[in-house]
């Protein structure tokens, strides 16, 4: 039993990391059949991942035939960034709450890189860095899924490029470690507005 259950959490990372990162077409067809061939499993493993990405939103089934990505429109990349703002406000005054200085340096200290995933850039990396600050689980699971699925959108819309952490990004720090917190939420809505 114990078997399946990690073969269907490792198809459903798989399958997810792969259509968050545009490696999966967003015309693919994908059936149980051939991702059970390519996995090398069952069809149950397959058929369970499947489920919980069309439940998550990740996919469409079609009966008989498969499942296609969930597309993500324009309205829904806008959609999402309105709703990251007053969650990544919440975030930043419970960092400044709660955090020391050393805690918030030491937690938003990333490595410089060029990255053509959104998902894995320092961009991302940032903004869930401060979620992960924040200690309240729940607030970090909806940011995460909500910064998913902008990267699905950004990808679907722009393709693959280098993406890079912005400006803003030491200024919002700043903010936090000089405890200001009305700066804070301003310069993070700021951020996020310029993704718009």
């Amino acid at each position: 039993m114990s078997s399946t259950i990690s073969a269907t959490q490792k198809i459903y990372q798989d399958l997810k990391n792969r259509i968050i990162c545009g490696e999966i077409s967003p015309t693919a067809i994908l059936t149980e059949r051939k991702l059970a061939e390519e996995f090398k499993v069952s069809k149950a493993p397959v058929r369970e991942s499947l489920r919980q990405l069309t439940s998550e939103g990740f996919l469409i089934v079609y009966p008989r035939k498969g499942y296609v990505q969930n597309i993500l429109t324009e309205k829904d990349y806008h959609d999402i960034q309105q709703v990251r703002i007053p969650l990544e406000q919440l975030s930043v005054s419970l960092v400044i709450a709660n955090c020391s200085a050393a805690e918030i340096k030491n937690g938003l200290t990333f490595k410089k890189h060029d990255e053509k995933n959104p998902y894995l850039s320092e961009n991302t990396q940032f903004h869930l860095g401060i979620a992960k600050l924040t200690d309240n689980q729940y607030l970090y699971d909806v940011l995460k899924s909500l910064l998913a699925a902008a990267s699905r959108a950004f990808i679907l819309k722009n393709g693959k490029r280098n993406i890079t952490g912005t400006d803003l990004h030491q200024e919002i720090i700043q903010a936090m470690l000089t405890k200001n917190v009305a700066l804070a939420k301003q310069i993070i809505k700021n951020d996020i507005s310029q993704q718009l």
